[in-house]
């Protein structure tokens, strides 16, 4: 699949692209094992080299079925060896997936923060299928049949719905949209003393003026 001379990365479309909006076609039987796909797949792995471990082909403005997958040891290193077998996530080899359908092999839910490559700085919370089993095909038109759990799972269910035109934002937990920057301390606490306002206001983890609890 790859080719003597490096595939350039090029630039992931952002929320507000047409293209995430407007889902896609199935890659045709003349396209697999062609130069044109080949080379679409390595440029949607070098893209996605260092910054996350799904690519869905919308995300770089391609409208087909097709979406790549890598999750290495490095891409989980922030988690301890007990928060990984609780996700069941494990390092995945490089896959790409094409022309997927995908059905639930559990009713089994369990909700994760996500976060996505086209919604740079922010991430929520969502539930997923802990198992599913994803019918496709390789690059080469062999069919292939994918049975994942947990942390591969989710990663599975993201891709293919950005295919079906969908985004994070469309299937997250209301309220659970945060930024991945720092939140920001707001006003001094001196100055909301002064005002009269208790240090549990908006934006300090605590209960709003309106009875809510801020997010």
């Amino acid at each position: 699949m790859s080719f003597d001379v490096a595939a350039t990365p090029v630039e992931i479309v952002k929320v507000g692209h047409s293209a995430l909006r407007s889902g896609t076609r199935s890659v045709p039987q003349e396209l697999f094992g062609t130069a044109a796909l080949h080379e679409l797949i390595d440029v949607m792995r070098a893209t996605l080299a260092g910054k996350g471990v799904g690519l869905a082909a919308p995300q770089i403005a391609v409208p087909l079925r097709l979406f790549v997958v890598e999750d290495t040891q490095d891409r989980m290193s922030h988690l301890t060896s007990e928060q990984q077998k609780a996700r069941n996530r494990y390092p995945f080899p490089f896959e790409a997936v094409i022309n997927p359908n995908w059905y639930a092999t559990s009713q089994e839910t369990v909700i994760e923060t996500e976060g996505c490559l086209s919604i740079p700085g922010f991430k929520a919370d969502v539930s997923r299928y802990w198992a599913i089993e994803v019918e496709g095909f390789q690059p080469n038109g062999q069919r292939k049949t994918w049975s994942v759990k947990g942390w591969p799972a989710r990663i599975f269910q993201h891709e293919i719905d950005h295919l079906d035109g969908r985004l994070l934002t469309d299937c997250m937990l209301p309220r659970t949209l945060t930024s991945t920057e720092p939140h920001g301390t707001g006003a001094s606490s001196d100055l909301l003393e002064r005002l009269a306002i208790r240090s549990n206001c908006p934006g300090k983890n605590e209960e709003s003026v309106t009875g809510g609890r801020a997010e």
